[in-house]
Formats: structure tokens, C-alpha cells, sequence
């Protein structure tokens, strides 16, 4: 009908209020794939990062420098995956809306995009044990990885139960963590990741004073040399826990992110419906498992 105002010819207003409230609520959610990857942005759909194989010993030198023989090792790639969800919304429920309804669905959709977005990072440590694999084919955690440029087989995967003593047994177990090529490493472990239910006790190990759980009153030893790091809800499970060294764990997990997330809005004219919608495309990786061990315990 010609010379009617409908909502499709006044896109920019809807769009504007709800735009507005859908990054309100998305902004508000505290998360925690800053703390533990480093957010890349690919320039093609299927990532690739290759490592490389460590150098030789040095060797004496007998009157002419020897030179080390580096190998390319193994491949991962990471393929782009999409998401996307949305709303629809008449003009006649739009009009009628006294109380807000469809500004809460919108900033609820923001919150799901931005739970779904956690729960792919978090699929990394939910998965670390099975199908979330590195460069060599097996699991983030492992009892059994391997090298392709002569180095031993080594392993990160353990079952202990969170505790003082298991913690100090698996740092010393990082430390000896060697290179693809059996060189010395020395990696000293600085970063805890707990579920809710061991936030208590991994506090109460980097803050006692004295000796944990025991009436001995040694000084702790592990006061103050770590970080810890919660990630409440979206680990899976309350008793694994991970050991990291954070520097090194942040090279290598990488959260993906080819599309960040966007609001995008459409009106159809014939119903004088809106259609809100969140668009994004994303994926975790991690090429090396030496940054850190985890624990599949179950108590």
C-alpha cells in the first residue's frame, strides 16, 4: 500500500536500539580464552601450523664448525567452523511489547553466542584427553607422544588427584620435559587450571603459610610460586586439573577466530517481520602438548 511507514523501510532505527543491547549483554560476560590462548585471526579457512625439530648438541669444535641438520615435523591444520542463530519478531509484537520482551531475547541471544564461544575454547581442556589432538595425532594429554626427528617417546597425561604432594610431583615432571630431539628443556610450571570444586584447595596451596594438610609446620613450599586459574561451568568435569607454564601454553593454544561474532538484522516487507540474528565462525588449536600436564582424575 503505497505511502504506509512499515518497520522494513525504518531498518536503521530497529536495528540501532537492538544492536545496542545485543553488545551491552555481550560485553558484560566475563571469560577466560584471554587468560589461557592467544586469539588469531586466519587468513584462509583450513589454519596450518607446522613444528620444527629441535638442533643438536653442540659438539667440540675440531678445526671446522659443524653444522646442525633441522627437520621440518609434524602438521596440524584447523578448519573454519560456523555458527549462527537468530530470531524473528512481527511488527504487530514489536508495537505491543510493553515490557520488553523481545530486548531481553536479544540480549539473551548475546549471551548464548557468547556461551557457545566459551564452550569451544573450553572443549580444548574438556577434550584434552581424547579428541582434542596436537601435531603428532594423539591427545593434548598423553602418555604416549611421539617425534618424527629422532627424539623419544614422552608423555603429560597422569590420574592423580589434586593435592600438594601430586602437584610438587608433577612439576618435577615438567622440568624434565625434553625437546623433539631429547635436548634439555627446563620448563618451570607457573599456571594451575581447576574446576569450581578444587578452587578451595588449589587457594589454599599458593596462599598457606604453612606446609598443606599436614600438622608439620614447615613452610609451604609452593606459597606464592603459582597462578591459579578457575574456569567455573564450562570444564566438564569437576576432578581433572592442568599444570602449565603460561608463556609457552599461550604460543601454542590458539582460539581461532575467522569471524568474530556479529548482529546482523533483516526486515521482510510482505510480513512486516524483523529477523535478528548473531553470526560467527571460529575453532581451538594447539600444535605442541610440551607447556604443560594434565590430570584426569576422577575425586
Amino acid at each position: 500500500m503505497a505511502g504506509v511507514m512499515v518497520q522494513g523501510n525504518w531498518s536503521y532505527f530497529v536495528q540501532k536500539d537492538l544492536s545496542e543491547h545485543f553488545a551491552v549483554s555481550y560485553g558484560e560476560f566475563s571469560s577466560m580464552i584471554g587468560a589461557l590462548f592467544t586469539t588469531v585471526t586466519p587468513d584462509q579457512a583450513i589454519y596450518y601450523e607446522a613444528l620444527e625439530g629441535d638442533l643438536g648438541s653442540v659438539p667440540l669444535f675440531e678445526g671446522e664448525i659443524a653444522y646442525g641438520d633441522a627437520k621440518q615435523s609434524y602438521r596440524l591444520s584447523t578448519e573454519e567452523i560456523e555458527y549462527a542463530y537468530g530470531i524473528k519478531v512481527t511488527k504487530k509484537f514489536r508495537r505491543s511489547d510493553l515490557y520488553g520482551v523481545v530486548q531481553r531475547k536479544v540480549r539473551a541471544l548475546a549471551d548464548r553466542f557468547r556461551s557457545k564461544k566459551e564452550a569451544i575454547a573450553a572443549s580444548a581442556f574438556n577434550n584434552s584427553f581424547t579428541s582434542f589432538k596436537t601435531a603428532d595425532t594423539v591427545a593434548l594429554f598423553s602418555a604416549s607422544h611421539t617425534s618424527d626427528v629422532g627424539g623419544s617417546t614422552q608423555g603429560n597425561y597422569g590420574t592423580s588427584q589434586f593435592s600438594a604432594a601430586n602437584v610438587e610431583a608433577t612439576r618435577r615432571l615438567i622440568i624434565k620435559f625434553k625437546t623433539n630431539t631429547d635436548n634439555i628443556m627446563t620448563l618451570f610450571p607457573d599456571l594451575l587450571l581447576v574446576e569450581t570444586t578444587n578452587e578451595e584447595k588449589a587457594f589454599e596451596l599458593i596462599k598457606s603459610k604453612g606446609k598443606v594438610d599436614t600438622s608439620i609446620n614447615n613452610p609451604n613450599f609452593h606459597e606464592g610460586k603459582y597462578k591459579v586459574a578457575v574456569w567455573h561451568n564450562y570444564l566438564t568435569s569437576a576432578y581433572p586439573w592442568f599444570f602449565m607454564n603460561e608463556k609457552m601454553m599461550r604460543e601454542y593454544m590458539k582460539f581461532l577466530e575467522w569471524n568474530p561474532v556479529e548482529f546482523f538484522y533483516a526486515g521482510e516487507m510482505d510480513t512486516i517481520t524483523s529477523k535478528h540474528a548473531g553470526y560467527m565462525s571460529n575453532n581451538v588449536s594447539c600444535a605442541d602438548w610440551r607447556w604443560g600436564y594434565g590430570h584426569k582424575a576422577t575425586t
